[in-house]
């Protein structure tokens, strides 16, 4: 028992709980502090995704015109009923939106992709979208289900083009029908 130490667990100096530690070797702490630089490695090399950056998340064809005789408040109502199920919207600021929207296309995978924007009004006719995000969600809209996560872009330009902007476009279709 000469490679063991007494360490006290209790303050108050009660020998009930006291216990046997064996003495951490030099070897034991490398290997603990290898095993430490290993992990925040890897995760520095794989979590280290971005978004891109802020003015490529904006839309293109901005300014968005408005139709005639709508602000924008009237505008997210009509979006309301054009898309009951699919879309989530609230105006975290006067004349201006936070909106969540689902594709109804399923990915190659079975999951939707959804895409989040800020929208404002800039003046009485446009609204400007920006801070523009996808996600490929697992989520399904129909049942109503909050998202369980899922991929968030764009990372890059590919998913920018083929991902983020058919679903912003979807999204701005005018109205013809309620679905």
């Amino acid at each position: 028992m000469e490679n063991l130490n007494l360490n006290t667990i209790s303050s108050d100096g009660n020998d009930k709980y006291r216990t046997f530690c064996p003495k951490k070797s030099e070897s034991h702490f490398r290997l603990v502090s290898s095993i430490r630089f290993l992990c925040i490695s890897v995760f520095l090399l794989i979590g280290c995704a971005s978004l891109l950056p802020p003015e490529r998340r904006v839309y293109p064809k901005n300014p968005v015109t408005l139709p005639k005789s709508m602000d924008i408040h009237k505008w997210m109502e009509t979006k309301k009923n054009q898309y009951p199920d699919r879309l989530r919207s609230y105006s975290p600021y006067p004349d201006s939106y936070k909106i969540l929207f689902y594709r109804k296309k399923f990915t190659n995978l079975g999951s939707f992709i959804s895409c989040g924007a800020f929208l404002r009004q800039t003046n009485i006719h446009t609204i400007e979208i920006i801070e523009m995000v996808s996600n490929v969600n697992y989520a399904n809209y129909e049942k109503s289900v909050i998202p369980r996560g899922g991929d968030l872009g764009p990372m890059n330009e590919k998913e920018r083009t083929e991902i983020l902007l058919p679903c912003i476009e979807e999204f701005l279709e005018p109205a013809q029908s309620k679905e």
